[in-house]
């Protein structure tokens, strides 16, 4: 399968870690977009978000975006809030599968707290911007047809259930060149 896995969803979820082990498994590139974005400026997401906003953030997202849906062959880990721009949703959608990890509010809060370089949850109450940013982000992600739930599974259970999921969807679409009718997984 060349296509690309994008993976996608709230900040925490583990996208990135889960990211790399699912590349090494299936030989495929792994690229973070923001550790892309952070290479190009040499600045952490908080600086840039600090000295250039969030919409100049955007603004690189979104090419880098259209400049990997060009590519094959690789996993993805977007940013949290990349797939919230319906042309990047849309993009990612029609040149790979779209995965979604999602973790519980609870093991959100216990993971973020542990960092400070999310611009989004940088002072105040961290469970109450978590619950807002998923209260924005809710609708896009529950588009996305496959979705894991990573709260109580290690990386590898995570990249191992992936593998699992791919080879199943793999199968079928293999088996469908053969028969008369269609069959799409979303």
């Amino acid at each position: 399968m060349k296509k690309n896995i994008y993976l996608t969803g709230f900040m925490g979820t583990g996208k990135s870690t889960v990211g790399k082990q699912l590349a090494k498994a299936t030989g495929k590139k792994f690229i973070d977009t923001d550790r892309e974005i952070e290479k190009k400026f040499s600045m952490s997401i908080n600086s840039i978000f600090d000295k250039k906003g969030e919409e100049f953030f955007r603004q690189e997202e979104k090419k880098l975006v259209e400049e990997l849906s060009k590519k094959s062959n690789m996993v993805i880990s977007t940013g949290g809030g990349t797939i919230v721009d319906n042309e990047n949703f849309d993009k990612l959608k029609s040149t790979g599968i779209m995965i979604c990890l999602c973790t519980n509010k609870e093991e959100l809060i216990t993971r973020l707290k542990r960092t400070n370089k999310r611009p989004h949850l940088r002072g105040g109450n961290i469970e109450e911007k978590i619950n807002k940013i998923l209260a924005e982000r809710e609708e896009v992600f529950n588009k996305i047809k496959i979705r894991i739930n990573t709260t109580n599974m290690t990386p590898r259970e995570v990249v191992n259930k992936l593998l699992s999921l791919l080879k199943i969807k793999q199968d079928i679409l293999f088996k469908s060149q053969y028969m008369e009718e269609e069959i799409y997984i979303d």
